[in-house]
């Protein structure tokens, strides 16, 4: 199974029960065609880049799923048909992708923000590598300081 990614900009102006009509037919498209819903992430109302059906606005919609082939060509088809939506893009992100090992990705990076290091170790790891850099500094400043004085000094002599 293929990872995908399809961005999709409605009309901003769009009821949000529409929205959730367009959203969940292209989601049980993807479980239908046995592949693997892992996200929907909604970004929101957006200026466009340029208008579009005469609309300066839209509504902007990140999906992330696993599935095959023809279940993209039935959500492009989808898409292209309906005239509540602006836009949309699809990427493959990568071939043959584990649909369980990226939603557990997914977990485990919501919960990472919250499960961090203690501040303390971290501190003395950045303190460190600060004086690790400050002495490194000094010490190319005064080797260019002795080898800029040694010229002058035989210069005089």
């Amino acid at each position: 199974m293929n990872r995908y990614e399809t961005f999709i900009i409605f009309e901003a102006d769009l009821a949000e029960e529409d929205r959730k009509m367009v959203l969940d037919r292209v989601g049980a498209l993807v479980s239908d065609s046995g592949g693997t819903t892992i996200l929907f992430d909604e970004w929101g109302t957006k200026k466009l880049a340029y208008p579009i059906r005469k609309k300066n606005q839209g509504y902007y919609v990140r999906m992330d799923y696993c599935g095959r082939g023809p279940a993209v060509e039935a959500i492009e088809r989808i898409l292209r048909q309906d005239t509540r939506v602006l836009r949309f893009m699809t990427v493959r992100m990568e071939a043959d992708a584990d649909p369980e090992a990226l939603k557990a990705e997914m977990a485990t990076s919501a919960q990472e923000p919250a499960s961090e290091e203690p501040a303390g170790e971290s501190t003395e790891e950045a303190a460190k590598e600060t004086t690790e850099e400050a002495e490194a500094h000094a010490s190319d400043a005064a080797a260019e300081t002795e080898t800029a004085e040694e010229p002058q000094i035989a210069g005089k002599e």
